[in-house]
């Protein structure tokens, strides 16, 4: 959640710094799926979340030309997706945590949206939380997918295939 007595300059950091540490926790989540359609689907979302980084950025720049962005430090506290125990189930959990990190992405650009003393700032938290929205119901959507067909992302030849294993041929 986003506090309402920040300036709009320090939400600009606060966002950038949740924009970066969502980057890394999703490179960290590609690095470990066996899956390449698992890793690019991260990967995707790594991208994404330096364009969001960027976009910020620029914003920063249009409203204080030559000021330093303030990005605060990552706490002590964020989340380690690898760690967690969410991410410990494999590509189930790393979905899971990703999914949730996204509905929180979305809540604290809404707060953002709702503090923003500009219409154009308002304008650009309200893009960022509907893209994590979009980024939100997408990974529902593989979560749902990877409950019903435990193989969805490992076997494409029959991604259908019960969790069971038949006997080998």
């Amino acid at each position: 959640m986003l506090t309402t007595d920040l300036t709009a300059l320090e939400a600009l950091g606060v966002a950038v710094r949740r924009e970066m540490d969502t980057a890394r926790i999703y490179a960290d989540l590609a690095s470990r799926c066996t899956s390449p359609l698992a890793r690019d689907r991260f990967q995707l979302l790594v991208q994404e979340s330096r364009q969001h980084e960027a976009l910020l950025r620029a914003r920063h720049a249009e409203l204080a030309p030559g000021v330093a962005l303030a990005v605060p430090p990552p706490l002590a506290s964020a989340p380690r997706a690898a760690g967690e125990s969410d991410a410990r189930d494999g590509l189930r959990g790393a979905l899971r945590y990703a999914a949730d990190a996204e509905r929180r992405s979305r809540e604290f650009y809404l707060d953002a949206a709702a503090t923003a003393t500009d219409l154009t700032g308002h304008n650009m938290f309200r893009y960022l939380a509907d893209a994590h929205a979009r980024h939100h119901m997408e990974l529902e959507a593989e979560y749902d997918l990877i409950l019903r067909y435990p193989h969805a992302y490992d076997d494409p030849q029959a991604p259908w295939r019960p969790e069971g294993r038949t006997r080998k041929e």
